[in-house]
């Protein structure tokens, strides 16, 4: 029979044994999705003669429905790893809680021996009342256990819509898990930001169409300030084990709705395969990427998608949705002299102040061949001509009296008639003016 004190205890919510057969489960399938990426691999060669257009298509089909196999089989491992987590806390509970029962019954026992019961039961109930207590504080921290759980299946599992381009589907959206490697470097990453001594240079733009995203970030990594800013959107996420194998993301302000609803929080451990790196590796801008991805219902494809995508948008709506600020915008019609004094004033004050600024080559008259425009820059000191884009966004460096410097979120700038150049570079304000018709200006 259970004593009084005994059965103030609690049970702790939860089946440890089941949730464990769960997580073995999911693990199970996760290993089936990564055996039909290699049947599917497989069935590229059935026809080892067959070749030209069709068979380069049907092999990029492959590749696709490979990757989205990898994907999801990683996804279904994560899974199975965050139930272990919780199975593990509910196991480690009931033991605790069978201790703490266990140490009641021998003040129920002290109370049923004692000559007067009723006096032994009140001298008793500071010591029970502490073991009620730490049942109470146990219980609770199986239910966050749960809770946490809940949330990483929520977060765990995600399809990459694949992006289509003139009705055909592309490889471009492809995303692929995050190696040991890969995640060592970005938690260097994410100290040194965290610290305010990340190097925010060599940043790789790839296939996606999101430079207005790129330029922002690598604007926003310049100083401590902002690095500190994005670091505090990142943490590490751990599996069963305590090693690292995704993070949480959490972005200031929805994408979809900036002026009206937080940002969710989404889990990353994958980062596009044609996506934006940092001195040809992943790093933190690859993963922040991969979220700004995640948080648009198309992936990768254009804004103008029915599932609006990440390919296009303005630097100064990925600077509210990145810092949960408003940010100026000044604009330019192109013509010499179109920025007028106080607003060049006002951009040069802002490089004085470390704001992050991005230029885009928008909204002007300039002309450009094919996309392109030739301009007279300086790089490196010296007198270069380079190629600009035509609706191109560029992170504002540094801004004075004599002109602007500028840095390519592509890693270099072509240069006029061939080779290329630097990804930094500075312009004449008259330059400037000319090509860049749209100046956004963030808050930290």
């Amino acid at each position: 029979m259970t004593g009084y004190f005994e059965s103030l205890i609690n049970d702790v919510p939860g089946n440890a044994d089941f949730l464990t057969s769960l997580a073995a489960e999911w693990d199970t399938y996760g290993n089936h999705c990564d055996g039909l990426a290699d049947d599917v691999m497989s069935s590229a060669h059935l026809a080892p003669e067959w070749a030209g257009r069709a068979r380069e298509d049907f092999d990029k089909s492959l590749e696709r429905q490979r990757n989205r196999y990898i994907n999801l089989g990683g996804d279904c491992t994560t899974a199975s790893s965050a139930i272990s987590v919780y199975a593990g806390a509910v196991r480690a509970g009931q033991k605790y809680i069978e201790n703490l029962r266990y140490q009641a019954s021998k003040l129920d026992e002290e109370v049923d021996n004692a000559p007067i019961p009723l006096a032994a039961r009140v001298e008793n109930m500071p010591a029970a009342s502490v073991l009620v207590l730490e049942a109470f504080i146990r219980i609770e921290s199986v239910k966050r256990a749960a809770d946490r759980c809940a949330q990483d299946l929520a977060r765990i599992v995600h399809i990459e819509p694949v992006q289509v381009n003139d009705k055909n589907p592309t490889e471009v959206g492809q995303m692929r898990q995050l190696s040991a490697d890969e995640n060592a470097q970005i938690q260097k990453d994410l100290d040194a930001l965290k610290n305010g001594t990340f190097n925010w240079e060599g940043m790789k733009q790839g296939q996606i169409g999101d430079c207005y995203f790129l330029a922002s970030m690598a604007a926003l990594a310049q100083t401590p300030e902002g690095q500190r800013r994005l670091a505090s959107m990142i943490k590490p996420h751990y599996d069963e084990h305590g090693n690292v194998d995704g993070y949480l993301v959490r972005l200031p302000d929805d994408p979809a709705h900036p002026n009206a609803s937080p940002g969710r929080e989404v889990f990353v451990h994958s980062k596009y395969i044609h996506g934006a790196t940092q001195g040809g590796r992943v790093g933190v801008y690859s993963i922040l990427e991969a979220a700004w991805g995640q948080n648009h219902p198309g992936g990768t494809n254009s804004e103008g998608n029915k599932r609006p995508g990440i390919g296009g948008g303005m630097p100064a709506d990925s600077f509210k949705v990145m810092t949960g600020e408003s940010a100026t915008t000044l604009e330019s019609d192109g013509s010499e002299g179109s920025y007028d004094l106080i607003d060049r004033i006002r951009i040069v004050a802002a490089s004085k102040l470390q704001q992050p600024m991005v230029a885009s080559t928008i909204n002007t008259d300039a002309t450009y061949t094919q996309g392109m425009a030739s301009v007279n820059a300086t790089v490196n000191g010296q007198p270069t001509q380079i190629d600009l884009y035509e609706g191109h966004a560029y992170t504002i460096v540094s801004a004075n009296t004599n002109g602007v410097t500028l840095c390519n979120p592509h890693g270099f700038n072509p240069k006029t008639g061939g080779g290329n150049a630097p990804a930094t570079f500075t312009l004449s304000w008259d330059d400037y003016e000319k090509y860049y018709g749209n100046t956004a200006i963030g808050e930290l």
